[in-house]
């Protein structure tokens, strides 16, 4: 299951989920964690892709900034981001000024509850995969152009969306995404970026020479 997450249970999150033979299962928005996990149980999902930071760097407990709480690295954010950074992906810092501080804790806390039920669960970035998948020349996901890029390129990597894409906007395919890059890292064709210890961004293995 690719889940799309938002900052709050008051705004949908995008959930899609696929079978093991890349069959479409699923598709809709979803407001609480509660109903996520409800989603992941009756489908059975054993692998949820999550499009949000799911931990904090190493020696922070929180992200509030009149916390005594620091770093364990003199970089700023995790050091997944970095590595994704050094080969040009540009993404948001897990810092305490982060503008999505709201949406880490959420990822934080829905990871520990899906683990809890015992869900692998891993962290994605669509942004990194689109990029693997389809090529750095893509255009902006909220633009009209750049929504049919990813209703026609998704249709093509996954024939059971087709029929419905018309019904897809950018945050379920942003979701659809994240679920194939779930599939991908089921079928050992995607590699993990940064420290697994501190919290890791999977994304599809990069093919460097095209």
């Amino acid at each position: 299951m690719g889940v799309d997450l938002t900052s709050a249970e008051t705004k949908p999150s995008a959930c899609v989920g696929l079978d093991k033979e890349l069959r479409l299962t699923y598709f809709g928005f979803l407001y609480h964690d509660s109903d996520i996990l409800k989603l992941a149980a009756q489908h059975e999902f054993e692998l949820i892709a999550i499009d949000a930071p799911l931990s904090l760097p190493g020696g922070l407990c929180c992200l509030e900034e009149s916390c005594s709480c620091q770093p364990i690295n003199e970089i700023k954010g995790r050091s997944c981001e970095w590595e994704l950074a050094k080969f040009g992906i540009s993404c948001y810092f897990t810092t305490p000024k982060s503008i999505i501080k709201s949406m880490v804790y959420r990822g934080v806390r829905l990871k520990a509850e899906l683990e809890s039920k015992g869900y692998k669960v891993i962290e994605v970035y669509p942004y990194a995969s689109k990029g693997c998948l389809f090529g750095r020349n893509i255009p902006k996901k909220a633009t009209p152009a750049g929504l049919a890029f990813l209703k026609q390129h998704i249709s093509r990597l996954l024939p059971s969306i087709a029929p419905y894409v018309d019904r897809f906007n950018h945050d379920l395919c942003d979701a659809a995404i994240a679920a194939y890059t779930a599939f991908l890292y089921s079928q050992s064709k995607a590699e993990l970026y940064g420290d697994p210890e501190e919290g890791a961004i999977c994304v599809p293995f990069l093919d460097r020479a095209a």
